[in-house]
């Protein structure tokens, strides 16, 4: 059962259990589960410029909706998530809305990943989560990687440097860099 099939008090259990787990000493959980507005979902695209002939990584997941919405629009779409029910609802969105073929979900640690196809980036972690996941791919990512993080900067040393725009739109931070 997909975790917004499990009804709000479902749902608020799983966002406890994420907020949780990120509290752990040593946990390679980030950031807690929320998932991306579509309003947030389709600004990060139009600021990333995102179409056919892109990759789009999104480094945790979740349950794929931004994956889908970059399919949408052409472009390939690779997942990173840690957690089993969250991966799995993102393959199955995939599969229901007939993506499969444009996103790919890898149920791993994101910080291992290699970026080194990915076209842009997308991020919704926490300011150590995007720290920790971009220090881990840095090996990987290209230059001229357009990176998008909702909400929370980049704060490794040398980013704010590569910060090209900040939209305030509603409230709702999206922060674009290119690497």
């Amino acid at each position: 059962m997909s975790v917004a099939a499990k009804g709000p008090l479902g749902s608020i259990l799983f966002e406890m259990r994420t907020w949780l787990r990120c509290m752990l000493p040593y946990t390679p959980y980030v950031a807690p589960f929320y998932p991306t507005p579509d309003s947030v979902i389709s600004r990060l695209l139009d600021l990333t410029a995102v179409k056919q002939g892109d990759v789009l990584f999104d480094l945790g997941c979740g349950d794929g909706r931004v994956l889908l919405a970059a399919a949408r629009r052409g472009a390939r779409g690779v997942g990173f998530e840690l957690d089993p029910q969250l991966a799995a609802d993102a393959l199955q969105a995939a599969r229901e809305a007939g993506l499969e073929k444009l996103v790919k979900v890898v149920r791993a640690d994101a910080a291992s990943a290699d970026v080194s196809e990915a076209t842009v980036i997308a991020l919704y972690l926490s300011d150590h989560g995007n720290s920790r996941l971009l220090a881990g791919v840095s090996r990987t990512l290209r230059p001229g990687t357009r990176v998008a993080s909702f909400y929370f900067p980049v704060g490794l040393p040398g980013w704010e440097q590569k910060l090209t725009h900040t939209d305030r739109t509603d409230g709702l931070v999206v922060y674009l860099y290119k690497a």
